[in-house]
C-alpha cells in the first residue's frame, strides 16, 4: 500500500491522464513485485515498469538504467518516475541511492526508493553509509511489521513534498470536510492516501519508539546484521555449503553443496533439504531463487536471534541432510 500510494503521487504530479500509455517507471529486476501490481492498479500497466539488469551485487546497472530512460526518450515516452531498492526481497541489496538521485534529478524524474525491508538499518553504524542519499528522495516506504519488530499490518510511506500526496487523494465531500482550523485537529488521514475508514495502525509505532527508543532498537538491528554476517563467515569456511550472493543487510542466500552433485541434482537436493527442515522444527529458512540456482534463504529480523542460532542453523541442515 505504501508503494501503491507513493506511486500514485508521482504519476498525479508528472503525467498528465492522457499520458498514460506513454508513462514509464525504472525498476531493477530484483525490485518488489508490488512495483509493477501497484502501476496496473493505477491504469499504467505492468508493461509501463522497465525492470533493469542488476550486477554482481544485484544492485541496478546504472548504465543500463541511463540507456533505458535515454532510448524510452527517444521513442517518444514519457520517463516519470524512478524506483530506488533500499533492501531487495530477495538478497538484501541496496541500490546507489545517492547515484539514482541524481539521474532522477538529471531526467527530472520523482525518486521513489522502496525501503520497505531495509530502510531502519540507517539505525546501525555498520549499514548507515548504504543509504546514503535517501533524504533526497521524493518518497520512501518503510515497513515498522520488519525491522521495528511489529506486528504485520504496519505500513508507512514518507513524502517529501506532502502537497503532492494530498493533490492525488484529496476529494472534497461533505461527509469528510474539516471543520477544525486547528492543526492537530485538522489533519485528514483520508487527503493523503488511498483509504477513508482506516486502523489506528501508528498507535504501536509511536508505542514502541517511546517505550524503546532509536538507541536500543538500533543495537538491535546492529546485532541482526552481526548474525547474518557471522552465518555468511560460516558457510565460506565450510566444506559442505556455499554462498549463492553476498550479505548487505540481514538476508542470507546459501545452499547445501555436497562435492559429488550436478546443478541440476543441488536444486533438487536443497529443495527437499528445505522442505525437510520445516518439518523437523527446529530451524526454519524460506527460499529464493539466485542466478537460476535455488537458494536456501534466511532473513534476521528478530531481536533476540544470537550467533549461536546460525550456528545451530548449520548444524541443523547437517543433520536433516544426512537424513535424507
Amino acid at each position: 500500500m505504501a508503494n501503491l500510494a507513493a506511486l500514485a503521487a508521482a504519476r498525479t504530479a508528472k503525467v498528465a491522464p492522457h499520458d498514460f500509455p506513454r508513462a514509464r517507471i525504472y525498476a531493477s529486476a530484483e525490485t518488489h513485485h508490488s512495483i509493477v501490481k501497484a502501476a496496473a492498479l493505477l491504469g499504467l500497466g505492468r508493461e509501463s515498469v522497465r525492470l533493469l539488469p542488476v550486477d554482481d551485487r544485484f544492485k541496478v546497472r546504472v548504465d543500463d538504467l541511463i540507456a533505458s530512460i535515454t532510448a524510452d526518450r527517444a521513442r517518444g515516452d514519457l520517463p516519470f518516475c524512478l524506483v530506488a531498492n533500499a533492501g531487495t526481497v530477495a538478497t538484501g541489496a541496496v541500490d546507489p541511492i545517492a547515484e539514482l538521485r541524481d539521474i532522477a534529478e538529471r531526467f527530472g524524474l520523482w525518486l521513489h526508493v522502496d525501503a520497505s525491508y531495509g530502510g531502519f538499518a540507517t539505525l546501525a553504524p555498520q549499514a548507515r553509509e548504504l543509504f546514503n542519499g535517501i533524504a533526497e528522495a521524493d518518497s520512501v516506504a518503510l515497513d515498522p511489521h520488519k525491522w521495528l519488530y511489529l506486528p504485520v499490518d504496519c505500513g508507512c510511506v514518507f513524502y517529501r513534498d506532502a502537497e503532492s500526496a494530498r493533490a492525488a487523494f484529496a476529494h472534497t465531500a461533505e461527509y469528510t470536510r474539516v471543520l477544525d482550523l486547528r492543526d492537530d485537529e485538522a489533519f485528514a488521514f483520508w487527503d493523503y492516501g488511498p483509504e477513508l475508514s482506516r486502523r489506528f495502525r501508528a498507535l504501536k509505532v509511536w508505542m514502541l519508539l517511546k517505550g524503546v527508543g532509536t538507541r536500543a532498537l538500533g543495537e538491535a538491528i546492529e546485532s541482526n546484521l552481526t548474525s547474518a554476517r557471522h552465518l555468511e563467515a560460516l558457510v565460506r569456511e565450510s566444506d559442505d555449503f556455499e554462498m549463492l550472493a553476498p550479505v548487505e543487510l540481514s538476508i542470507f542466500c546459501f545452499r547445501y553443496r555436497p562435492k559429488t552433485s550436478s546443478e541440476v541434482e543441488l536444486d533438487e537436493l536443497n529443495e527437499r533439504l528445505l522442505v525437510a527442515l520445516q518439518r523437523d522444527g527446529s530451524s526454519y529458512l524460506s527460499n529464493a531463487k539466485i542466478n537460476g540456482r535455488f537458494a536456501l534463504r534466511g532473513c534476521v529480523l528478530n531481536y533476540r536471534t544470537t550467533l549461536h542460532d546460525m550456528e545451530k542453523l548449520l548444524n541443523d541442515l547437517r543433520r536433516v541432510a544426512l537424513a535424507l
